[in-house]
């Protein structure tokens, strides 16, 4: 449908149109995708379903081609037109924090109104928005996926902490750092710092999915070079990247997710 990435507000006046238009339809639903309440303050997200065009006629993926396609997204600058291949929810969902201790991956396409024509496997949701920091400083996030979980900066890659199967060739960007706490399957993965003013205005982007349709799980943490942190078994304990303040629940074990700070730096959404 586009063959360049959507500016933002294209971006978010076509999802919120599609918002609008089913909003009479279904109530007002939260998850830990986010809210179908519409705000501008939030990050917006937007599932697509890899197992189908937009007209729902079937298309072949399998856990190869999925690699595949996230490679190519990624390398080719987060470009929207790659996924608008595939099928896409039409009602957003809006959130303001990327926190997912494990969960069914059934969760996400109930999450979206979708479940009984989006099977819980080969799915990806795009979160984009504009945000700013509380301070000037550096600033770097830590994340982990299960099975994707990458973020991108004014178009720049700053973490890519997809599952280990999960590759991207095309872009050749690595973690500087050695992998931190446990998180379900896998580790939380630094990213690069980033310099910022405090106020600065820039876009983010950030993609989570899904391949195998078993479990599910993303986190995204944030850390300001200088702050000092608790740490556990050598690992810094980090508040989640917010955009509001939350009483994030603390998972239960490392099983479910890593251990978080339960107070931290509260971002500012685009108004």
């Amino acid at each position: 449908m586009f063959n360049r990435p959507l500016s933002l507000p294209r971006f978010v006046a076509l999802i919120s149109l599609a918002a609008v238009v089913t909003h009479s339809l279904t109530a007002q639903t939260k998850s830990a995708f986010g809210t179908s309440e519409v705000t501008s303050a939030a990050m917006v997200g937007i599932l697509y379903d890899l197992k189908q065009d937009q007209a729902r006629k079937p298309m072949k993926m399998d856990i190869p081609a999925y690699g595949r396609l996230i490679d190519e997204f990624i390398s080719k600058g987060w470009d929207e037109g790659v996924l608008n291949r595939y099928f896409r929810a039409a009602r957003p969902l809006y959130t303001t924090q990327i926190f997912i201790p494990l969960i069914s991956a059934s969760a996400a396409p109930k999450a979206f109104e979708v479940e009984n024509i989006v099977k819980p496997m080969f799915w990806l949701i795009h979160y984009k928005g504009q945000v700013s920091a509380p301070t000037s400083g550096q600033w770097r996030f830590w994340g982990y996926g299960e099975e994707v979980c990458s973020v991108a900066i004014n178009g720049k890659n700053v973490l890519l902490s997809n599952w280990k199967e999960i590759t991207t060739p095309s872009v050749g960007w690595k973690s500087p750092e050695p992998p931190g706490q446990p998180a379900a399957s896998g580790h939380l993965k630094a990213g690069d710092w980033i310099e910022l003013q405090a106020g600065q205005v820039v876009d983010i982007d950030v993609l989570i999915g899904e391949r195998g349709g078993g479990v599910f799980a993303a986190f995204l943490l944030i850390e300001k070079r200088g702050e000092t942190y608790q740490k556990i078994n050598g690992h810094p304990i980090l508040p989640v990247f917010q955009l509001a303040p939350h009483d994030t629940v603390q998972p239960k074990s490392v099983k479910e997710g890593p251990v978080i700070a339960t107070k931290g730096p509260v971002w500012k959404g685009l108004e």
